[in-house]
């Protein structure tokens, strides 16, 4: 059974399936050995795609070490914001998170250009950058050298849109409004290019900052909208899927190291199943999510290709300038937009 296999099954299913996948690649040994537990922490909520794949990560290196290594899971912001969690992940604090590449781009800026706004129509072309061989694989292996970070797996977050409390057709109707930005240059690239100003909060304080003004809007994927409740305190979502979001699971290399050589076979093999598993869970759930979200109260626009085709140009423009030659060499940014056109 291969991974493209499973895919677009329930997630129930799938998790099934998995198991059975996994159980015929694996040959778990029956030696004693001591029991290792890794510290996993993330910041998100039951629900989301990070959350609830790690759960079958950690499920599945549990049933197929025979309990020998485990992963404690910290979810919820319980140890930190992405950024905390990352800088315990390289000092060792944490064994392992579930981030995203624009933080993992303090250690290989190329990393930011899996970002990129209106650079990939969609999960598949991302998955090509990743498993090229002199792009998303080599940087990769800088990550582990430079960093001492491993990325296990990566899987499909789903695509970035915009929500406001007001209606918006065009780039002109965002002009002016704050929209919260990530604190990195891509993601302030991309949001001046859809045309609000953009205004970093971090994540666990987004919603409060939606309440309470102190931005007018956020831009996240459907099953994030709707895992943190954001359609309590946003009314319109404006379907601009203007990123495909990657997320990797990452552990501490010195941590990776420690665990047996089988056992980390395990590992590595379990974390590409789960982020199987959290790929098919967010198309299903985003498919679904859509009538959820509307019989909240959220209206959703679909903009006009001319609409699309402006954001487009205008974002491509802002990082061109910004960030292409700046954060990651020059002409990366065309070399990554032709592999996909």
């Amino acid at each position: 059974m291969t991974l493209r296999s499973v895919r677009r099954k329930s997630p129930a299913l799938l998790a099934f399936a998995i198991v059975a996948a996994f159980a015929a690649m694996v040959t778990v040994q029956t030696a004693s050995a001591a029991n290792t537990e890794l510290r996993f922490a993330h910041v998100n909520s039951p629900g989301d795609p990070c959350h609830d794949g790690t759960q079958v990560f950690a499920d599945l290196v549990k049933k197929l070490t025979d309990g020998r290594l485990t992963l404690k899971i910290f979810p919820k912001a319980q140890l930190g914001n992405q950024r905390e969690l990352f800088a315990q992940l390289r000092s060792g604090a944490v064994d392992a998170t579930c981030t995203n590449y624009p933080i993992l781009s303090d250690v290989v800026p190329e990393f930011l250009t899996l970002n990129g706004g209106f650079f990939y129509d969609d999960w598949e072309q991302v998955r090509a950058v990743l498993d090229s061989p002199d792009l998303g694989q080599a940087w990769q292996k800088q990550l582990v050298e430079k960093g001492g970070v491993r990325v296990l797996g990566s899987f499909y977050y789903g695509a970035r849109n915009v929500t406001l409390n007001k209606s918006a057709n065009s780039r002109g109707d965002l002009v002016g409004l704050k929209l919260r930005a990530v604190p990195n240059p891509i993601s302030l690239a991309i949001v001046r290019g859809l045309g609000p100003s953009p205004t970093p909060v971090a994540f666990p304080e987004l919603f409060q900052a939606l309440r309470q003004g102190v931005v007018d809007g956020q831009e996240n994927p459907i099953p994030v909208i709707h895992a943190h409740k954001f359609y309590e305190v946003q009314k319109f979502l404006i379907r601009t899927r203007h990123q495909i979001n990657a997320m990797p699971f990452v552990i501490n290399e010195k941590a990776f190291q420690k665990v047996p050589a089988a056992d980390r076979r395990i590992l590595v093999k379990a974390a590409e199943l789960a982020a199987e598993w959290a790929t098919n869970h967010t198309i299903v759930r985003t498919e679904s999510l859509v009538s959820d979200l509307e019989s909240k109260g959220m209206t959703m626009i679909q903009p006009t290709a001319a609409a699309l085709a402006e954001w487009k140009k205008a974002v491509r423009a802002e990082i061109a300038t910004n960030v292409d030659g700046k954060i990651w060499p020059k002409g990366m940014m065309q070399k990554i937009i032709s592999l996909n056109e």
